[in-house]
């Protein structure tokens, strides 16, 4: 098992509360592309997974198992950081005023009244959202529909900082830093409109449905999950393949969007689709100028990929090679899928440009 791996996702969901601490948490499909921008596999992924978080209840989503956050109540200077201890001073702080004030058992706010509190106070408001879902996911405090109070009864708390104090030096946290950003993103994309995966493949899923297209997402998902598995030192030539056919597939499923905004006019493709070649569909997306799909150097590359892929084709070779073709590379493979991945992105931006 991918130990690394394992602490990287682990990291991944911790980022998550700092990031978006009212709504906590990845789903699998999120943690899977977040291993996969960090340059893992999709088998191991799936095999880290399973030691990774729990369900979020109510929710498609995993959060930081019991047995990580038991530990969030020790206090340490960490590189890098994105907790700030003045909101953990501030949140501790009120409630041992509260404590002093109406005793023990009725030492309790609102957690929005101690949010615009600490606001009024010049704090962040995601800086204190964060201090009080970490230390509540921490078992220090309790939110009970809203209500925030300490989780024992013991009295007043130590403040955060003054546990710090007693541990100057700095643990460094790789996984935290690595994970941040493209958790960051991750979460950003649920809400600002771009599709909510980065990576244009699993992207295009989304914009079948839009383009109406949605019976086939299974076919585009499937498609992609055998290209993502392929060993390319095993199987360079069926990575050629399907790489190739997602580019077919991209450029058919946008056909009909296109020819309504003026691309792909040719009277070709008002014949069968089953007539239509992956050939001129790449020069067709090439054409039309500055509202072309495909730049040149993309048209280049698929082109290349096409070349490649018609080895499957013993007729087509024997035209084109002679002498016989040269054997298929891994790097040739990996290209392919590289190529997919460019063609399918330039979709997306044209589909970006060109609701």
């Amino acid at each position: 098992m991918n130990q690394q791996l394992i602490e990287f996702l682990k990291n991944a969901l911790e980022c998550s509360v700092l990031i978006a601490p009212l709504s906590p948490g990845l789903s699998f499909q999120e943690l899977g592309e977040i291993g996969r921008r960090a340059g893992y596999q999709d088998g191991e992924i799936n095999d880290a997974l399973r030691h990774v978080g729990v369900g979020r209840a109510g929710t498609r989503l995993l959060i930081p198992s019991p047995q990580e956050t038991s530990f969030w109540r020790f206090y340490f200077h960490e590189d890098p950081d994105y907790r700030n201890f003045d909101a953990f001073d501030f949140v501790v702080t009120e409630l041992n005023g509260l404590v002093r004030s109406e005793g023990i058992a009725k030492a309790a706010i609102e957690r929005r009244v101690l949010v615009e509190r600490a606001i009024a106070a010049g704090l962040a408001r995601d800086d204190v959202q964060v201090a009080i879902t970490w230390q509540v996911m921490a078992g220090q405090l309790l939110d009970a529909d809203g209500i925030i109070k300490f989780a024992n009864s013991t009295g007043v708390q130590q403040l955060p900082s003054v546990q710090l104090g007693f541990h100057p030096q700095r643990q460094r946290r790789p996984h935290r830093e690595r994970a941040y950003g493209l958790v960051k993103d991750i979460i950003a994309r649920r809400t600002d409109g771009r599709p909510k995966h980065v990576e244009p493949l699993s992207a295009f899923a989304d914009e079948l449905d839009k383009l109406g297209y949605a019976p086939f997402r299974l076919w585009w998902t499937h498609t992609c999950a055998e290209l993502r598995v392929l060993d390319p030192g095993l199987a360079p030539v069926a990575a050629s393949v399907l790489a190739a056919a997602l580019v077919e597939g991209a450029l058919t499923f946008v056909m009909r969007h296109a020819r309504k905004n003026g691309q792909f006019l040719s009277p070709d493709y008002e014949r069968d689709p089953q007539t239509w070649k992956i050939e001129k569909l790449v020069a067709s997306a090439a054409s039309g100028g500055p509202s072309a799909i495909l730049d040149l150097s993309t048209k280049a590359q698929a082109e290349i990929l096409i070349r490649n892929r018609q080895r499957i084709h013993a007729g087509r070779m024997l035209s084109d090679y002679p002498g016989g073709p040269l054997d298929v590379r891994p790097d040739e493979a990996r290209a392919a899928k590289a190529t997919a991945e460019l063609v399918v992105r330039a979709v997306l931006d044209w589909l970006q440009r060109i609701p």
